[in-house]
């Protein structure tokens, strides 16, 4: 049995535990400092795009320059199974041309830095998926809005059971927005303007599936992850356990008893964020009327 659960991309934050009454209580004194992680590793990919960066106290005056943890300005330190990894000042992210990922392979990520004068240290591991996941058609075509069916057909890695798919619509725009959805009646120009993004970005999941070698799983795409008129780009994902709870309690940070917990970091020491690993495949379609 699998289950399929629709949210929308969100940006990592950090959630402190409150109890008691629901609220934050923002007090200098549970401020503490972290090494903030976002990176994946795919395999037979050079690994890109590590971001290293960092919290900051609640009623705080955030200096842009300082999120980013750099060499020059945090003495940052960061290997991944021993292999340095490389500062790239344009992307602000971290790389390596040496280390190239393998299927099913244990890989540590572990990152210093200083922090405020202080010195910090994370680590986190993730191991790669197993081979097998392939999606069978990467064009789907032509699709007509609520009219066609429009199925992304993919075989399963064995021992993965989560998947992720990453809508984009490529020419969005206020012109060729669905209007006449049956989800969100009488929107304005004026209201996607201001939710923009909420549209145009949109994250599918698909977890708890039966990973047998080979399977065969069809997942058909929703009207709720398409609002454009629009060529659409979904990168398709078989992740790692790191990748699938975390994607599954960032968004839930809040019990029923209103207290805030943290999502679901894998992290040992001063690190909070993702580590994580995937294979990922890219399926095309363009939506039309």
């Amino acid at each position: 049995m699998k289950q399929i659960i629709s949210l929308y991309i969100i940006t990592f934050s950090l959630i402190m535990i409150g109890c008691g009454e629901p609220g934050v209580d923002v007090t200098n004194s549970q401020y503490e400092e972290k090494i903030v992680v976002e990176g994946f590793l795919y395999p037979t990919k050079s690994v890109r795009d590590i971001k290293l960066t960092r919290n900051f106290a609640l009623n705080t005056e955030i200096d842009p320059n300082e999120i980013i943890l750099t060499p020059s300005n945090n003495n940052v330190n960061a290997t991944i199974n021993d292999v340095q990894l490389f500062y790239e000042s344009q992307s602000g992210t971290y790389f390596s041309d040496e280390l190239i990922p393998d299927y099913n392979t244990e890989y540590t990520l572990k990152v210093s830095a200083i922090i405020d004068g202080i010195e910090l240290y994370a680590e986190s591991t993730t191991i790669t998926p197993e081979q097998g996941f392939k999606v069978i058609n990467n064009d789907l075509g032509i699709i007509k809005y609520r009219q066609d069916d429009p199925i992304i057909e993919f075989n399963t890695s064995p021992g993965t059971d989560f998947y992720a798919f990453s809508y984009r619509a490529e020419n969005a725009t206020v012109e060729n927005f669905i209007y006449d959805n049956p989800f969100v009646p009488d929107l304005k120009p004026e209201d996607i303007e201001k939710d923009f993004n909420d549209f145009l970005y949109q994250l599918d999941l698909i977890i708890n599936v039966e990973s047998e070698s080979n399977k065969t799983i069809q997942h058909k795409l929703s009207g709720l992850d398409m609002w454009f008129y629009s060529d659409y780009s979904v990168i398709v994902y078989a992740g790692d356990q790191n990748f699938r709870d975390y994607a599954l309690t960032v968004k839930d940070v809040q019990e029923a008893d209103g207290n805030f917990v943290e999502p679901q970091f894998y992290f040992k020491g001063d690190g909070i964020g993702i580590f994580g690993s995937a294979i990922k495949e890219v399926v095309t379609f363009t939506l039309t009327k």
